[in-house]
């Protein structure tokens, strides 16, 4: 009984998860695009995983303007990224959340030192059901980073794999929130 209430709930996860990704590419998905300040986002982030990954810190650049995102999509954005950190690379790996400014773009990071993720794999993995987990350890369902980059692009935004020569690092990238000079906002009016 143990066993099948087991796989059901795992069953149970995969079809939310399928769904999910499924919204993601629906014409009616639907982001709230609003100012996310890089620093409380990552401090809310770090705090929430801190019990399961044990080496987690973040670091934030001097004058990183808000983002302008999704914040509960771009917090399951990180979610997934974390949970990926947490199965490939353990629950004892360093990770390092960062964000800083890339042109019109704010630059977020999740760097691990893990065993990281095979060069022939990078494009790979941001496909349905694509897992490099070996065998006989906890495996996913190889939807999160396909959601995370249909998510992304439906904010404007991109995720990619960073060339690495150990662990994974993942950018993410949301455009800036771009504010008018004052000056611009009294001639509008």
């Amino acid at each position: 009984l143990g066993t099948m209430q087991s796989q059901g709930e795992e069953l149970v996860r995969m079809i939310d998860e399928l769904l999910e990704l499924g919204r993601t590419q629906s014409v009616s998905f639907q982001v709230q695009k609003v100012p996310v300040d890089p620093g409380e986002f990552l401090e809310e982030v770090r705090a929430a995983w801190s019990s399961r990954l044990g080496r987690l810190t973040s670091v934030v650049s001097p004058d990183v303007p808000d983002a302008l995102a999704d914040a509960l999509i771009l917090r399951r954005v990180f979610d997934n990224l974390l949970l990926n950190s947490s199965i490939h690379a353990g629950t004892h790996a360093s990770v390092i959340l960062q964000a800083d400014q890339s042109g019109d773009f704010v630059r977020f990071s999740v760097a691990d030192d893990g065993p990281g993720v095979p060069a022939s794999e990078a494009e790979r993995i941001f496909d349905p059901f694509v897992t490099l987990a070996a065998s006989g350890t906890r495996r996913t369902h190889g939807l999160g980073l396909a959601y995370c980059r249909a998510a992304l692009a439906a904010m404007g935004g991109t995720i990619s794999l960073a060339p690495s020569s150990s662990g994974a690092m993942f950018i993410v990238q949301v455009p800036a929130a771009v504010v008018l000079p004052r000056q611009g906002r009294e001639e509008d009016q």
